[in-house]
Parts: C-alpha cells; structure tokens; sequence
C-alpha cells in the first residue's frame, strides 16, 4: 500500500502532530510512569494489528511551530502544586513514525527541560543514525531512550535497517518484538540468537485485536512459550489497554 499525500512539516520548525496528551506509560520498563505522549502523524510502515492508524493516514493533524509544541508539552507536565513528587518529567515520542521529523524532535528536547526523560518509539526501519548524532549528549546521559521496534512477519511489513539500527543502541535502550503467533515467536528468538544485541532490556509484546487484526495473541500463552524456554526477556502487554479498555486514542 503507498502512503497517503499528506502535507509535510518543515523540518526543525514545525511538526505534524496527530495528539499530546498526559497519560500513564503501558509499555517497557518504565510502565506506570505519568508521561506526556507526543504522537506525530504519518508513517514509513503498514503494520497490519497497527492500533493508531489515525496517526497513519486518514487522520486528522495538526501542523504547529516546534516552540508552540514545546508550550503544549511543558503545560501538560505541570501540576497544581510544587515539590519533588509533582509534576511529569518523561515525555514519550510515538506515531505514526516519530523519527520521519527528527530535526523537529532534536530541537524541541532541546528547548525542554533539560532533566526531562525522552523515549523514542521508534519501527525501527528509520536510520537512527542523523538523530543520534543530533542528541548524542543526550543519549549518553540517558535523557534521550530509543524503544526500537524489530518486525515480525506477523506485521506485514519486513525488517531490514533494524539490524544496522542496533548497532547504535545502549544498554538503557529497549528492543521490542511485537507478536502475532508463534511464528513470531520464533523469528524473535533466531534474531536474539543471531544479532549481539546491546540493551538490557527485550520486550515480547503480544498482538491485541485491531485494523486488519481481528484475533490477539493470549498473553498467557506467549508467557509459558517464554517460560519454557527459559528466555531472558521481558513480557510486555499494553497496561494502558487494561487500565481503559476500548478506548482507541486521546480526544
């Protein structure tokens, strides 16, 4: 399928932005976090169980000025009261494919707080290697994370530039798989055994019901496929969808 004709942003000045909005993190190591999600529109892949296809294509966005998202974001992080329990310091980067508008991404973690913790949702088929250069000092204090994706064939789509992705990965960054069926299951397992993958952490995220997707992985039967064979990952289901079920996006 080719990509819809959408406007493109201006790249180190503006943004398409598809939604912001405070939530709790459901995914990786940091689930359960309060976090500003930052989801910009459009996308390089077709996943077929993608469950924000309105950040894909067909959805609404809107074009705004890197300082104007910048306001949005730090409005979102504050709180009501002052102290070091207030307020949220992550904000998380997602899609669509975030990385389509780096130099935007680049420069707007450059305007925030500078103790902000910024994760990158990445599909992993995007060089990572022109934003890294860009946010180097951020990546190696941690302030900048990469949650890379590797495809599945269970997606649809193929992955390729994921492998030379990882080789710019830390050990803070997370690799994510997520899975369809077994077959999946297997693919994941042949590329941790063949690829030196350096970040400690691996997440195995089951498929649940959406766009082309009409049944999910059981979440309990890819932890005894795990627990069988002893695999060092870790089981990451989206929290998010249990603690609001049904509820597809942020209005």
């Amino acid at each position: 399928m080719e990509p819809a004709v959408v406007a493109r942003a201006k790249p180190g000045e503006t943004v398409l932005l598809s939604e912001c909005y405070a939530s709790i993190q459901g995914e990786s190591t940091l689930v359960g976090t309060p976090t500003v999600f930052v989801r910009l529109y459009t996308c390089n892949l077709r996943c077929v169980w993608c469950d924000s296809m309105y950040a894909v294509e067909g959805g609404e966005f809107r074009d705004i000025s890197v300082p104007d998202l910048v306001a949005e974001i730090r409005r979102l992080a504050s709180a009501r009261d002052s102290g070091g329990r207030y307020g949220i310091s992550h904000v998380c980067w997602t899609g669509g494919e975030p990385l389509l508008q780096w130099k935007s991404i680049a420069r707007a973690i450059g305007l925030l707080p500078g103790d902000f913790v910024h994760t990158i949702e990445t599909d992993g088929e995007v060089d990572l290697r022109p934003f890294n250069e860009a946010v180097r000092g951020y990546h190696d204090a941690g302030q900048v994370r990469y949650i890379m994706d590797v495809k599945c064939p269970g997606s649809g789509m193929k992955a390729t530039k994921a492998f030379e992705n990882l080789r710019i990965l830390d050990h803070m960054d997370e690799v994510k798989f997520v899975l369809l069926d077994r077959q999946d299951y297997d693919f994941a397992k042949e590329v941790l055994a063949t690829y030196a993958i350096p970040t400690d952490t691996i997440l195995l995220s089951p498929v649940t019901p959406a766009h082309e997707v009409a049944y999910g992985l059981d979440p309990a039967t890819l932890a005894s496929w795990i627990l069988e064979d002893r695999l060092d990952v870790r089981l990451q289901p989206q929290v998010h969808k249990f603690i609001w079920p049904g509820k597809e996006r942020e209005i």
